[in-house]
């Protein structure tokens, strides 16, 4: 799961967070530079000036949805105001200010962004033990160096909490928080945990047991896995962890499965997240008895 810290234009996404958008659309000038690890829901952060702030700093985040080339007319008449102006020549002026002297090209590259979420007060980057060169003009990848430095910037912003002033009354933007947050601190553990000892064979078993429940369901996949799936519901968690295993290797797969159900939740409960619940669920092709009635064992509930 990537995030970028992308070099936000300070009037337009004050005109975001007063309008109380949800969604929005960035341009880029430059194609030159493409996103080489950035998928379908992963975070970019605003990097810009707050009012009467001194510092950049991160002022909210949005989930990235997909990119498109358009002509600057184009993206008025797709995207009116969620371009971050309330008219096509005030947009054609913020356009022409950022090519300075380079002329502004037939299309740019525009990034569709939903469910945003705006913070009560700024991220200052060296509070989350990151470093940002002032020469920064366009993105940085946030979590190449440091798996942690995502999760870090959302814990700083929950100490002083989430704008929920800007935020519609059909949209909740704390429980998209918690959920990023949650995701977040999963993609982590299940790096840690590291992979489950199947063969080929029950591996691919494995893959198709997720595939089949994914797309069934709701559930959805831990970033980083083919196999573990997790439902979010507010501060609860279900966690789907496929079980199978051929005949000669099934005592020690048992062991392998309840140490990774375990490991799970105990790192879950030492992650500091506000967390009330969390169930286990086992994906099969025959009900493993024994496993399920470990598996009820290892719930956790408040």
């Amino acid at each position: 799961m990537s995030s970028i810290a992308y070099v936000t234009d300070e009037k337009m996404i004050e005109y975001h967070r007063l309008c109380g958008a949800r969604e929005m659309n960035f341009w880029r000038l430059s194609s030159k530079k493409d996103f080489t690890d950035f998928r379908k829901g992963d975070l970019l952060f605003f990097y810009a000036k707050a009012p009467h702030a001194r510092r950049k700093g991160f002022v909210g985040y949005a989930h990235y949805v997909s990119t498109r080339k358009l002509s600057l007319h184009q993206m008025w008449k797709k995207y009116h105001t969620l371009n971050g102006y309330d008219s096509e020549q005030k947009l054609s002026e913020a356009i022409h200010r950022a090519a300075k002297d380079r002329p502004v090209p037939e299309q740019m590259n525009c990034l569709y962004l939903n469910d945003a979420v705006f913070f009560n007060v700024p991220v200052d980057p060296r509070e989350a033990g990151i470093s940002i060169s002032e020469n920064l003009e366009s993105y940085m990848y946030l979590d190449q160096e440091d798996a942690q430095t995502t999760v870090r910037i959302l814990r700083k912003a929950e100490e002083s909490g989430i704008d929920l002033w800007s935020a519609s009354q059909s949209f909740e933007p704390e429980n998209v928080f918690r959920s990023d947050e949650i995701r977040h601190q999963l993609t982590l553990i299940h790096s840690t945990i590291g992979p489950s000892g199947w063969n080929a064979r029950e591996r691919s078993r494995a893959v198709k047991l997720a595939r089949d429940a994914s797309e069934s369901s709701d559930w959805e996949y831990i970033r980083g896995s083919r196999t573990d799936l997790v439902r979010i519901r507010k501060e609860e968690l279900e966690i789907a962890l496929p079980f199978t295993a051929q005949t000669k290797d099934r005592p020690v797969r048992v062991q392998e499965y309840l140490g990774r159900v375990f490991l799970y939740r105990e790192m879950l409960m030492e992650s500091g997240l506000r967390i009330t619940a969390v169930r286990f669920t086992a994906l099969y092709e025959e009900a493993p008895e024994d496993v399920l009635s470990y598996l009820k064992a290892a719930n956790y509930e408040k």
